[in-house]
């Protein structure tokens, strides 16, 4: 039967698929290193890493930046990663636990699960990535624990990572998501969605020649760029019925990289790179960092929702018609 650490192993290997997964950038495509491992090739290489440096591992740091990154997106694929790379860890302390204290194994471990995914919650901000693993395998083991009815302190940790004393996480915890907006004050949904559209296509022209625009626009037309999941797009899809490509919707931030240079983004928050880099190390920076290469990239989508700058879905048409009032020809 089925325990909580299969179900995890069995959730992200479903959401993986048999597809070459990036630590770095999350896309294999877009990722400057060429080879990319599947899932259960880089589960492993994930786990000896974790046995052979406990305490610090680049690997692990951007696979914790990249699940930060995820929950932002609303997907917990890399989150769940995080935890199954994890249970090798926990299973023979889960099988000594339950045979020690008579208890029962499947519930042992469904607490250890729980307990590592709030510590991933709590550890969100303030926390060093290289933290994170080890305090949530530390969690877990008092949870089971605590399942068998045995005080923390009464337990034998043998493991010096689950033992390392950690700081107490700040409790305050929530991600937020980019979310679609709607002026307020314009009450039919379509003329807002187009005022939308329009206006950032106006504030688009400042920047971006018309050249690019187009291309970029072209590739969403003719289906070489996918736009946004009709299931996402559905009520904008009824409410501009008369819109051409109802399929052609996309959020504004696929016209932009999906990633920038710490210095740029150390830049648009008015931070000095080197205070950028030592708020990195120390776990404050603003925004989740992952590495591409030996560099810092910051997720562009982390670096909107910090500045409060809203990810709208917009339609191609809506943004030529802005720019167009904006002085295209």
């Amino acid at each position: 039967m089925s325990d909580a650490f299969d179900c995890v192993a069995e959730h992200v290997r479903t959401a993986f698929g048999s597809q070459p997964i990036c630590v770095h950038v999350d896309n294999a495509q877009q990722c400057e290193i060429k080879r990319h491992p599947q899932y259960d090739e880089f589960r492993s290489k994930a786990v000896v890493a974790r046995a052979a440096r406990p305490a610090k591992s680049r690997l692990w740091d951007s696979m914790v930046a990249m699940g930060r990154l995820s929950d932002m997106r609303g997907d917990d694929r890399w989150r769940m990663a995080v935890v199954d790379c994890l249970t090798p860890f926990l299973r023979k302390r889960s099988e000594s636990i339950s045979r020690t204290f008579y208890a029962d194994l499947e519930d042992i471990r469904a607490e250890m699960v729980a307990s590592a995914l709030g510590t991933w919650a709590t550890t969100a901000t303030g926390v060093t990535p290289s933290d994170v693993p080890g305090m949530m395998l530390k969690a877990a083991v008092n949870a089971a624990y605590a399942c068998a009815k045995i005080h923390d302190n009464e337990s034998t940790i043998g493991d010096l990572d689950i033992l390392h004393t950690q700081e107490e996480a700040p409790k305050e915890f929530a991600i937020n998501a980019s979310a679609i907006i709607h002026n307020a004050n314009l009450r039919d949904p379509a003329v807002a969605e187009q005022v939308l559209g329009e206006s950032h296509g106006a504030k688009l022209r400042r920047f971006v020649p018309l050249h690019v625009i187009n291309a970029f626009h072209d590739d969403i037309r003719t289906g070489r760029r996918p736009g946004v999941p009709n299931r996402l797009a559905t009520d904008s899809m009824l409410a501009r019925i008369f819109v051409t490509g109802g399929n052609h919707y996309y959020y504004v931030s696929d016209f932009y990289p999906a990633f920038v240079g710490l210095p740029v983004a150390a830049e648009v928050l008015g931070i000095p790179p080197s205070s950028a880099y030592r708020m990195i190390r120390a776990g404050n920076f603003p925004c989740p960092t992952t590495f591409m290469g030996r560099k810092h990239q910051v997720y562009l989508k982390a670096l909107m929702s910090h500045l409060d700058i809203p990810d709208i879905i917009v339609h191609p048409d809506d943004v030529e018609n802005g720019a167009a009032h904006a002085g295209w020809d």
